[in-house]
C-alpha cells in the first residue's frame, strides 16, 4: 500500500517566489485562450517572466495576501492563490512580502518583459472589463479572490479547498462577501462552497485581432455561519 503523500506547508508568498508563481498562472490553465490570443506563439519562459514581474507589483499591497503550498518532499510551489483584503478587517498585519527595489521598477514597466507578439488591444481590453465588471458588482467591504491555481499534477489532492476554506473562515468572521472571476470549468467547484453566479459574460476576441470567444462567469459568496461543504 502506498504512503500517503505528505502534507503541504502553506505560508505567504515572498519575491522569491515569483518564479513559480508566474509558471503556475501559464500551466493551471493549459487551454486559456486569453493566454493564446493575448500572446499568440509567446516563449513560454518570456510569457512566465511576465507574469512574474507583474505579480512582483502587487504583493507589497497591504491589502494582498498571497499564500503558497509548497510540497515539502521536492521544496516545489505547487499552488497559490491570491485575495484583496480591506485593510478595515485587521488582516494587514500579516507578514507582508518584501519586493526588492529592482522587483518593482520592473512592476512598473511590465509589458517591456512580455512577449513581442503580444497583442495590446486583447490586454487592455480584458483588463479593462474585469475592472468595469468588479465596479459593478462589488462594494469598498467586499474581499475578492483574484486567483487561484494548481500545478495538473497536484489538481485533486484538496489544495484548492485549502485555500478557499482559508479565506471563507475570515470574511464569515468579518461578515463579508468574496467577490471572484470563474471560467466554467471553475464553477462547480465555486458553487459548491456557496459561490452564485452575478453575471456571465462571452469575450470575443475577433475584434481585437485575436481568434474565437470564451466565457467568464463573476461570482459572489454571502458570507455564511460555519460549516461549508465539505
Amino acid at each position: 500500500m502506498a504512503a500517503a503523500p505528505a502534507p503541504l506547508s502553506i505560508r505567504y508568498a515572498a519575491e522569491s517566489d515569483l518564479p513559480s508563481l508566474g509558471h503556475l498562472e501559464i500551466v493551471a490553465f493549459p487551454t486559456s485562450k486569453y493566454l493564446s490570443n493575448t500572446f499568440p506563439n509567446a516563449d513560454p519562459q518570456v510569457l512566465q517572466n511576465l507574469k512574474s514581474v507583474l505579480l512582483g507589483g502587487s504583493l507589497p499591497n497591504p491589502e494582498v495576501h498571497a499564500l503558497v503550498a509548497v510540497d515539502p518532499s521536492t521544496d516545489q510551489t505547487v499552488a497559490y492563490c491570491r485575495w484583496t483584503i480591506p485593510t478595515a478587517y485587521g488582516y494587514g498585519d500579516a507578514p507582508r512580502a518584501e519586493i526588492s527595489c529592482q522587483a518593482a521598477a520592473r512592476a512598473a514597466k511590465a509589458l517591456e518583459y512580455g512577449p513581442e507578439s503580444t497583442n495590446k488591444e486583447i490586454y487592455d481590453m480584458f483588463a479593462s472589463l474585469l475592472k468595469a465588471k468588479q465596479k459593478v458588482h462589488t462594494r469598498e467591504d467586499d474581499m475578492i479572490l483574484n486567483m487561484l491555481c494548481v500545478l495538473p499534477e497536484y489538481q485533486g489532492r484538496g489544495i484548492g479547498k485549502q485555500f478557499l476554506k482559508w479565506g471563507m473562515a475570515k470574511a464569515d468572521a468579518k461578515g463579508a462577501r468574496i467577490y471572484l472571476e470563474s471560467t466554467p470549468a471553475g464553477y462547480p467547484v465555486y458553487q459548491k462552497y456557496g459561490w452564485e453566479a452575478v453575471e456571465e459574460c462571452v469575450i470575443n476576441y475577433v475584434p481585437f485581432g485575436g481568434e474565437g470567444t470564451q466565457t467568464f462567469v463573476f461570482m459572489m459568496r454571502n458570507p455564511r455561519t460555519p460549516n461549508p461543504a465539505p
